[in-house]
């Protein structure tokens, strides 16, 4: 089934071996620096615990990242056992199960690589045959201005696209590249344009869509939640929150949230939402 897979790459401190040379150096972090890279990653965490997602990271890219704290743990107490913890949240060590082949040729930029994440990328890219898509997140691993990067297998070049390690960053790439996209469906019993709605049989309260529906699509591939039964998200334009309500696997229809019903909105999404807004 088509998904999205992830890999994470961070850059490698510049005393450590065995790194690709196109990754970019690293001298000492403070505890505070690094601790910031730790949370950045969290936060993607968070955010792709609903989506139909694969991650994966390079174990040995890891510990050249941390190649300062396993000398002097003395002064980073806790940094093993925090990036551990984030990273089995993130994924898998694609190390474990290594897909890239001996037999196969990659390049990047003209020159040979081998035995890394774009290895493993691409080669997982090219036996790919249900439209799944792929994403490098770029812990400063490349300048924040790649977009994208290329990489050959034998004959065949491939492209991927990169995305800055931040939550902002990667909920956009989710926006048009889900894997399969979420789809709204307007629902009469809450109108819209904040008209036509109508209560139920029961005479109860019926919250009314104050958007039109493409308006409301759009929202829908920004929206988050604690889990994908309900989402939500912040219409700046009626400066009200609007809940999606899953009515089957990825379909869903909204409506407004008074200022009575947005206190069900988690005060956690709300902190998400307010970072995603432009």
């Amino acid at each position: 089934m088509e998904h999205s897979e992830l890999f994470l790459l961070l850059p490698r401190y510049e005393e450590a071996e065995g790194q690709p040379d196109y990754i970019r150096l690293k001298s000492v972090m403070t505890v505070a620096e690094v601790l910031e890279v730790i949370e950045s990653i969290d936060g993607i965490c968070r955010f792709i615990a609903n989506e139909n997602y694969e991650g994966y990271y390079d174990a040995d890219n890891v510990s050249a990242f941390l190649y300062p704290v396993e000398a002097m743990e003395e002064c980073y107490p806790n940094i093993k056992t925090r990036m551990r913890m984030v990273m089995s949240k993130w994924g898998e060590n694609w190390r474990t199960q290594k897909v890239q082949k001996d037999t196969e040729r990659y390049l990047y930029h003209g020159l040979p690589i081998k035995d890394d994440t774009l290895c493993e990328m691409a080669e997982r890219k090219a036996v790919s045959t249900d439209g799944s898509v792929f994403l490098l997140v770029n812990q400063k691993a490349f300048s924040d201005s790649v977009k994208t990067i290329q990489v050959k297998r034998n004959q065949t070049e491939l492209e991927f696209e990169v995305s800055k390690a931040d939550f902002k960053s990667v909920s956009e790439w989710y926006e048009t590249n889900r894997k399969p996209q979420r789809i709204f469906s307007l629902n009469p019993k809450h109108g819209e344009n904040g008209k036509g709605a109508h209560p139920g049989n029961k005479k109860e309260k019926v919250s009314v869509l104050m958007c039109n529906k493409e308006e409301a699509k759009n929202m829908l591939l920004k929206a988050i939640g604690t889990d994908l039964r309900v989402l939500y998200f912040f219409d700046q334009t009626h400066n009200q929150y609007i809940e999606f309500k899953r009515e089957s696997e990825n379909t869903y229809h909204g409506f407004h949230l008074d200022a009575i019903d947005e206190k069900r909105v988690p005060e956690e999404i709300k902190m998400m939402i307010k970072e995603l807004m432009p």
